[in-house]
């Protein structure tokens, strides 16, 4: 375990935790909220409060992170992950926040497939995050971080299907531009899990 080998916060470890929670509940409402169209708003303001809340952890991890003398970790890691875990809910958060003035009756098929590739890489993430504390667990947070890039090798196939699809078939350039903004921030989504993933797997390598 890392507290055998370095005086530290629990709450460092407590508040990451917290912070992927956030980030996972997000990305699954961005995903129900692109399969229910009808209701889009109520899950607009889901993601806003999971947006709000997030930066609350944030705030409280950076100025732990100024109090605190010794700490877990690399005082830069532990910055940069607390900043790149609340980048990602942002941008879910500036995402879903253009969907009122949008107005999609509907999205394609790999729009929805990103969208829930989005949510299943934020789940990885949040396992690895969990495992953080304990370098006993090191291959699993690696395996763990290993599947994020699976999936953001499927998100770069459904991601070229659904731009080719666009290009062949959508007539309406408005509708096109819309869709192509969608697929492509819900790609970075995907993108910026994996480097959180990189960011864990290096704090890894350092102490294990």
């Amino acid at each position: 375990m890392l507290k055998r080998l370095l005086p530290r916060q629990e709450s460092f470890f407590q508040l990451f935790q917290r912070a992927a929670d956030k980030l996972l509940l997000a990305s699954i409402e961005f995903s129900n909220l692109l399969q229910h169209l009808d209701h889009q708003q109520h899950y607009v303001d889901l993601i806003a409060k999971h947006e709000e809340e997030a930066d609350q952890i944030a705030h409280t991890n950076f100025e732990l992170l100024h109090r605190t003398f010794i700490t877990p970790f690399d005082r830069h890691d532990i910055h940069q992950l607390t900043s790149s875990l609340d980048d990602i809910i942002d941008l879910i958060n500036r995402i879903a926040q253009r969907f009122p003035f949008y107005q999609l009756k509907s999205v394609p098929e790999e729009a929805i497939q990103l969208s829930q590739l989005s949510a299943e890489a934020a789940a990885y993430l949040k396992e690895a995050v969990y495992c953080l504390p304990s370098l006993n667990k090191s291959a699993v947070i690696f395996k763990h971080c290993d599947e994020i890039n699976h999936v953001e090798s499927k998100a770069h196939k459904v991601v070229l299907a659904g731009e080719k699809k666009l290009f062949m078939d959508e007539q309406d350039f408005k509708q096109f531009f819309k869709l192509k903004e969608i697929y492509s921030h819900t790609k970075l989504v995907i993108n910026r899990c994996q480097d959180v993933a990189n960011i864990l797997k290096g704090i890894v390598l350092e102490y294990s």
